[in-house]
């Protein structure tokens, strides 16, 4: 076990099983966040995601709730996929995590929750690419479907960078890679603005003004205090709702000609830069973090349930969402038709 693992203990609150905070390593966040459990009373187990493994079957670890604050996008998704097969809550879900690490599935799920989009065409192959790109028009930036920090974006301003990144497309190793994810670069005041939602709560925004196009703290973006108006709430509550929900930061675009856009919605927030330096709103935000958190425990008592889309569907537990209807029993096959053999889900 690497020295990321241990137990910190507050006041204890309920049963006495703690608040599992899985992490890559302990940054800014992670720290306010165990500090924050401490301070509403509440034990936490600290573990390195590195140093998971597990067994399909395995009883479920004696925990209330798991704060994931994985690091890596795939781990991250693992992690909740994990604790969810052993009737745990997590906090993100794993359809959460799904969704918002995956740019072409979080823009489908945003437009179709009528949000306001940058407009976005995808293309299957990087042969198909060219048409993808001129559906939403020049300038037009190409993002890999998966990735942070601002990695991986290129502007294209004419058919000859177009075809260059086509290439490189081209020449990637996996077909997931070779997608082609277009959307229109959308002309703003050089700056974003990043949402900080804690649940049904937008904690904070800020602005991120930078020299680059590329509106990103990693990327040498200085973030300074932003208004939280009425509708930048309602924006980034509506798109922190259609992604499932939880520990979210929301990325809106405000163009020259008078949109404000969600750009995407991160999983994996980090909040250093939200805080705009001020230790009284770094500590805010970890507070609504570990509060949000708390609030998808299990009850006292309650052992480990079943787990659907991220809810405790256990007999006798409420949960927040009503469990989808089952799906309609198939329709019989009409004399002389023969049912089509070709969907994937057979």
């Amino acid at each position: 076990m690497s020295d990321l693992s241990g137990t910190a203990t507050g006041a204890g609150t309920g049963d006495g099983r703690p608040v599992a905070l899985i992490a890559s390593r302990m940054r800014f966040e992670e720290k306010l966040l165990l500090e924050a459990f401490r301070r509403r009373g509440a034990a936490v187990e600290v573990i390195d995601d590195r140093t998971l493994s597990y067994r399909v079957g395995d009883p479920a670890p004696a925990w209330r709730v798991v704060c994931n604050r994985s690091l890596a996008g795939t781990r991250r998704l693992e992690v909740s996929r994990m604790y969810e097969s052993f009737g745990l809550p997590v906090v993100n879900s794993a359809a959460t995590v799904a969704v918002c690490d995956d740019k072409i599935h979080s823009t489908l799920v945003l437009h179709a929750a009528g949000l306001p989009v940058p407009a976005t065409a995808v293309a299957l192959t990087p042969a198909a690419g060219e048409e993808a790109v001129r559906r939403v028009g020049l300038p037009a930036v190409v993002k890999p479907v998966n990735g942070s920090w601002g990695r991986g974006l290129c502007k294209v301003n004419d058919a000859d960078a177009v075809e260059g990144v086509l290439a490189l497309k081209e020449s990637l190793p996996s077909p997931r890679q070779q997608l082609v994810y277009a959307q229109e670069f959308v002309r703003t005041p050089q700056r974003d603005i990043r949402v900080v939602v804690a649940g049904d709560r937008a904690v904070t925004a800020v602005h991120r003004t930078g020299e680059h196009w590329i509106g990103n703290v990693a990327r040498g973006a200085r973030t300074s205090r932003c208004p939280l108006t009425p509708e930048l709430e309602d924006l980034a509550l509506r798109a922190a709702r259609a992604v499932g929900g939880g520990l979210l930061g929301v990325d809106l675009l405000e163009s020259e000609d008078g949109r404000l856009l969600v750009n995407e919605v991160n999983s994996g927030v980090e909040f250093r830069g939200a805080a705009v330096g001020d230790e009284a709103t770094a500590l805010a935000i970890a507070d609504a973090f570990a509060g949000h958190v708390l609030s998808r425990a299990l009850p006292d008592g309650t052992p480990p349930g079943v787990i659907h889309g991220g809810e405790l569907l256990r007999t006798g537990v409420p949960s927040p969402r009503t469990p989808p209807a089952a799906p309609p029993p198939l329709a019989t096959a009409a004399a002389g038709t023969v049912p089509s053999q070709e969907s994937d889900n057979p």
